[in-house]
């Protein structure tokens, strides 16, 4: 079965690498980093897939908002 999948935004990290969020299947956000290179081009490994509505997505945006708050206390 072929996953629907919706990129939501990118962010680059550097000249060969972009965090991007991805929606798949209408049900799962997916965050991962993508390389540019000469060898390669694509998604990695490194990087995490989660269900939108078991209650993780609510957990998540909790982790964003402290990990803001500590940065934030850094400045």
């Amino acid at each position: 079965m072929v996953q629907k999948q919706k990129e939501i935004s990118r962010v680059k990290l550097n000249d060969t690498s972009d965090l991007v969020a991805t929606i798949v299947s209408d049900e799962k956000l997916d965050l991962r980093v993508f390389l540019h290179t000469d060898n390669y081009t694509g998604p990695t490994k490194r990087g995490v897939r989660f269900y939108l509505w078991d209650g993780i997505w609510d957990e998540f945006k909790k982790l964003v908002e402290k990990v803001d708050k500590k940065v934030k206390e850094l400045e």
